[in-house]
């Protein structure tokens, strides 16, 4: 049995079913296999119920697609609802809003779509639960597990299937893009445990505002930092809708995901947008842009904004002539009105420009 805490709060525990691999149950040609997977929840108090549980699954090799999934709880049979973290499948079973009680056992599977080349499916589980804690007014407390290994090999007579990757000439040719970084707020101050989950939610913050943009995962190019996200966009993207979609997303995706969570846990960001020509190079990408949408996100101005608002869950910093372009006509639906104006100066970086603060709500 696997702890599930909160700082250093003990909520419960989770048993896992490690996944093991299946046959497609209906024909879905060559490449297509299913894994299935088992969780049992153990409750630390009578009067501590469960009240939601999500379970994540997430795969080592990129290639692996997950066409389809499913859920439910073992006993009764209601459903759960599936979502799609970066790598991976995930299931809800239960409502971290609601108070009713779920059952103590969920039973999940999905159809994957794996590469030729796949010897070992191979990745890791972890749950996320909120429990209902407290006599008379009870209330919710959010914690998780840290994640858990698994390795299984595809089922016997699975027949692998070339899974083309994603053609790296777009991504590579040189053009004029979009930039985004993103860090997460004093992420030093959680635990190994914790930083894991801080850092899938973030992954799935972030997937969830590039999907409002109207974004493909396939079309972006990431690089992960553990504590934050650098991202570069199509070309040809109109920034007008994309821009603000972006950040509405964020904005959604934020307030959900620290709805239920305490002042420690809560995920707070700091984000900076940038545009100018780029190329990759051997080591990451070439550009003044690259360069510059990091500076402004390490700026004493965007920090200083994000500490003053202390119920904002993020603060973004965009250059001048970007909000000259996009926002400054007020046709990009964000108001032009909340972005401040601020002059970033880095002289040991030989870094000097002028930009805007945005913090919502202010």
């Amino acid at each position: 049995m696997i702890g599930i805490v909160s700082g250093d709060a003990r909520l419960g525990g989770v048993r896992f079913e490690l996944p093991h691999t299946r046959p497609a149950s209906a024909p879905a040609g060559p490449g297509y296999f299913e894994v299935h997977g088992r969780f049992t929840l153990e409750q630390a108090r009578s009067e501590m119920p469960f009240v939601a549980a999500h379970l994540v699954m997430g795969f080592d090799d990129p290639r692996i697609e997950v066409p389809e999934a499913a859920g439910q709880a073992v006993e009764p049979g209601s459903p759960m609802a599936v979502g799609e973290p970066p790598g991976g499948c995930g299931w809800l079973l239960g409502d971290p809003l609601g108070d009713t009680p779920i059952p103590a056992a969920g039973a999940v599977r999905a159809l994957l779509r794996a590469p030729a080349e796949l010897r070992m499916l191979s990745g890791f589980v972890r749950l996320d639960a909120t429990v209902l804690t407290g006599r008379g007014r009870p209330r919710r407390a959010h914690g998780g597990c840290p994640p858990v290994r698994f390795e299984t090999p595809p089922p016997e007579g699975w027949a692998p299937a070339v899974v083309p990757s994603t053609p790296a000439t777009d991504l590579a040719t040189p053009a004029v893009r979009l930039c985004v970084a993103v860090d997460t707020e004093s992420y030093s101050r959680f635990t190994t445990s914790e930083a894991a989950r801080s850092q899938q939610r973030l992954l799935d913050v972030l997937v969830h505002a590039r999907e409002q943009a109207g974004l493909r995962e396939a079309n972006v190019d990431l690089q992960h930092s553990g504590d934050g996200q650098f991202a570069i966009f199509p070309a040809g993207i109109d920034e007008s809708v994309v821009i603000p979609r972006f950040v509405a997303g964020l904005r959604t995706a934020l307030a959900v995901t620290n709805a239920d969570l305490s002042p420690h846990a809560r995920l707070r960001l700091r984000v900076a947008l940038h545009r100018g020509h780029v190329a990759a190079g051997v080591n990451g990408w070439i550009g003044h842009a690259p360069i510059a949408v990091h500076r402004l996100l390490d700026s004493a101005q965007v920090r200083a904004a994000l500490l003053r608002a202390s119920d904002a869950d993020f603060a973004l910093i965009v250059p001048e002539v970007l909000f000259t372009d996009v926002i400054a006509d007020g046709s990009a639906s964000l108001d032009p009105a909340s972005f401040e104006p601020v002059e970033v100066r880095i002289p040991e970086k030989n870094f000097a420009e002028r930009a805007r603060v945005h913090v919502p709500g202010r």
